[in-house]
C-alpha cells in the first residue's frame, strides 16, 4: 500500500531508461569476462592431440658455440609450461647419399643427420633399430625433404617426381667417410623434424665415434614438449633467452596478450555504463521520493517508521533489480551461444554456452553494490523527511 501510494509519482521513461542501460553494461561486462575465461582455458589446456613438440636453438651469434649446455636443459625442463626436454645430435662425420630415382635418373647429396629420443619422434615405426655389424640402416625421412625434391630438385633437373609409396621402396645408399656405405631403409616420415634425416641414436654415437671430427655430443638444438604451445609464458621464456623455434606454433600467445589488453578497456566501459545507470537509478529515486515528500511525511506523521516506509520503496526497486538480472542472464546466454557457434563452425573449438561462476559471481556482486548503495540512500531520504514531518 505505502510503495503503490508513493511510486504513483514516479517517471516510467525515465526508470525504463536507467534499466535498459543497466542491462546493456552488464550484459557487457558479464560477456567480455566469460569470453576472456574461455579464450584463456582454451590457450593454456593441452591441445587435442596432449601435447604439442617445439625444436629450439639458439639465436645465431658469432660470438658464441650456440650449443646447449646441460644446466640449460635441467633449467628449460623446471619451467611449469614444459613437460620433458631432450637434446637433438646431429653428425660430426661426413655423410652423402646416393640414390637412383628413376630410369635414367639419380641424385647424390651431403645429407645432415639426426638423432632424438624415441619419445620425441612423431610417426616412429616399431622396427627402427640398428646395431653394430648391420648393413642396413632404417632412417625417418622429413616431409620437407620429401616436398624439396618433388617440388626443387626433381623440377630443375626434369626427373620425375616420386610419391611417399614409391620413394619407400628407393633403396639409398648411405657413404660414411671416405669408404664405409649403407643401405639406407625409408622407415618413415616426420612432419615434426625438418632439418636433418633422423637414425637410431646407437648407429649415430658408433659412427660419431669412430668417423667424427671436432666436438663430440654437441647439442646446438633441443626438442621440447609442452601441454600448449600458444601458452604466453613459453613465448616469453623463448624470447627472453634468445631461444627460436617456429613462430606460427607460438603465435597463439599473442591472442592473450591482446585480450590481457582488452578486457580491462571494455571492463571499464561496462563499469563506466553500469555506473552512469546507477547514478540514474540514484537521480529516480531522490526525484520519486522528492515529489513524494507529502506522502511520506504524511506516513511519518500516522506514526510509519522510516524504515517500514523504506523497505516499501526499496521493495518496488528490488522488483527493477531482478528484471534487470533476470534479463541480463538469458541475453548472456544467447549472445554466447552465437559466439560459439562460430567458434565451432570456423574453429572447431567448443566454448559452450554456460557461465562459469566467477561471472555469475561478478554479477551477484554488481547487484549488491547496486542494492546496497540504493538502499542507503533511499534510506537517509526518507528518515530526512519524517523527521521533519
Amino acid at each position: 500500500m505505502i510503495g503503490k501510494l508513493i511510486f504513483n509519482n514516479r517517471k516510467g521513461r525515465q526508470l525504463t531508461f536507467s534499466v535498459s542501460g543497466s542491462i546493456i553494461g552488464l550484459v557487457i561486462m558479464l560477456l567480455s569476462i566469460q569470453l576472456y575465461l574461455d579464450i584463456t582455458t582454451i590457450l593454456h589446456s593441452p591441445t587435442i592431440a596432449g601435447t604439442d613438440f617445439l625444436v629450439i636453438n639458439k639465436e645465431v651469434n658469432m660470438l658464441v658455440d650456440g650449443n646447449f649446455n646441460q644446466s640449460e636443459l635441467e633449467s628449460i625442463k623446471e619451467q611449469e609450461f614444459v613437460i620433458d626436454v631432450a637434446p637433438v645430435y646431429s653428425n660430426n662425420f661426413q655423410s652423402l647419399v646416393v640414390a637412383d630415382v628413376g630410369p635414367a635418373s639419380s641424385f647424390n647429396t651431403l645429407m645432415p643427420l639426426i638423432t632424438v629420443s624415441n619419445d620425441f619422434i612423431d610417426n616412429l615405426p616399431p622396427n627402427f633399430k640398428w646395431k653394430v655389424g648391420d648393413k642396413e640402416v632404417p632412417v625417418i625421412v622429413p616431409t620437407s625433404f620429401f616436398n624439396s625434391y618433388n617440388f626443387g630438385i626433381a623440377e630443375a633437373s626434369r626427373s620425375p617426381k616420386v610419391t611417399k609409396e614409391l620413394i619407400s621402396h628407393i633403396k639409398p645408399k648411405l657413404k660414411i667417410g671416405n669408404a664405409t656405405w649403407y643401405n639406407v631403409r625409408i622407415a618413415a616420415f616426420s612432419d615434426r623434424f625438418s632439418d636433418g634425416v633422423i637414425v637410431p641414436n646407437s648407429f649415430m654415437n658408433y659412427n660419431n665415434t669412430k668417423f667424427g671430427t671436432g666436438e663430440k655430443n654437441k647439442i646446438n638444438r633441443i626438442v621440447i614438449s609442452t601441454p600448449n604451445s600458444k601458452n604466453p609464458s613459453l613465448a616469453h621464456y623463448l624470447s627472453d633467452h634468445s631461444y627460436e623455434t617456429n613462430s606460427d606454433k607460438i603465435s597463439g600467445g599473442k591472442v592473450t596478450e591482446i585480450m590481457n589488453v582488452l578486457l580491462p578497456i571494455i571492463v571499464i566501459i561496462s563499469l563506466v555504463i553500469i555506473l552512469l545507470s546507477l547514478l540514474t537509478f540514484i537521480q529516480n529515486a531522490q526525484l520519486l521520493l522528492s515529489n513524494s515528500d507529502y506522502e511520506i511525511k504524511l506516513l511519518g506523521l500516522i506514526g510509519y517508521s522510516f524504515g517500514a516506509i523504506s523497505a516499501a520503496v526499496m521493495k518496488n526497486f528490488n522488483i527493477l533489480f531482478g528484471v534487470i538480472i533476470l534479463s541480463t542472464v538469458p541475453i548472456v546466454i544467447a549472445i554466447k551461444y552465437y559466439i560459439s557457434s562460430i567458434f565451432n563452425h570456423e574453429l572447431g573449438i567448443d566454448i559452450g554456452i554456460g557461465l562459469s561462476w566467477t561471472t555469475l559471481i561478478v554479477g551477484f556482486c554488481i547487484y549488491t553494490c547496486f542494492y546496497l548503495v540504493q538502499y542507503v540512500i533511499i534510506k537517509s531520504t526518507v528518515k530526512k523527511l519524517v523527521q521533519s514531518s
